[in-house]
């Protein structure tokens, strides 16, 4: 029983690590702050079902047993919402604080999952600045988009209309350099639809949007 409810703890930790992290699924799952996040989810279902041991309802119970379905479902997943709820919330100047059960655990869970965040954001990183090399700006900024987004079927309108925001951001910003307003916008549809995509894209959009190649060394003859 302690097993089933641990690993349905993790399950709720990974789905929420996956959820936020779609873009590096895999790295959201294995890096080393993941783990610590898994675990941690594991260990408050545990938690749960301890506390519930000391005086469980009748209805989870057949006979002496726990009713083992119930049981995984009812401690394992519900504790993630128990260890994450608050009775009220106490408004402050630095903005509101929850107060009941959640406010240690989500201090510990927020920093295990930022450290998630920048673990993966060195990736990010490196993998646009790759993909988006000799890529012009003003020429990707409207092709590039579209042709990645079209690729999707589930793409909400939400996220389209917080994407174009960034761009027009992006678009906005006469200090910065091309180079990098390429790279944002490289990080902005990397985000929406994952690595795999954006690199496709770019690659079937090549002579359109970017810089021809330098040519190499002349051969010998």
């Amino acid at each position: 029983m302690t097993t089933l409810v641990f690993c349905s703890g993790v399950l709720v930790g990974l789905a929420e690590l996956l959820s936020r992290h779609r873009d590096y699924p895999r790295q959201a799952a294995l890096s080393a702050p993941s783990l610590s996040y898994l675990l941690l989810n594991g260990a408050l279902s545990v938690i749960a079902l301890w506390i519930i041991d000391i005086s469980p309802p009748a209805w989870l119970k057949n006979g002496n047993d726990y009713n083992l379905l119930t049981t995984t479902l009812l401690v394992g997943f519900g504790a993630a919402a128990f260890f994450r709820s608050s009775f009220f919330k106490l408004r402050t100047p630095d903005g509101d604080i929850s107060i009941g059960p959640g406010l240690i655990i989500d201090v510990f869970l927020k920093v295990i999952d930022e450290a998630v965040d920048r673990n993966i954001g060195e990736k990010r990183l490196d993998d646009a600045s790759a993909l988006m090399d000799r890529v012009i700006f003003a020429k990707a900024a409207k092709d590039l988009p579209t042709y990645c987004f079209a690729a999707l079927r589930r793409l909400s309108p939400e996220a389209q209309q917080q994407f174009a925001l960034q761009l027009e951001e992006l678009k906005k910003a006469v200090d910065m350099d091309e180079d990098t307003k390429s790279v944002s916008l490289g990080l902005a549809i990397m985000s929406l639809t994952g690595r795999r995509i954006l690199s496709k894209a770019v690659a079937h959009l090549e002579r359109k949007i970017k810089t021809p190649a330098a040519p190499g060394p002349a051969t010998p003859p």
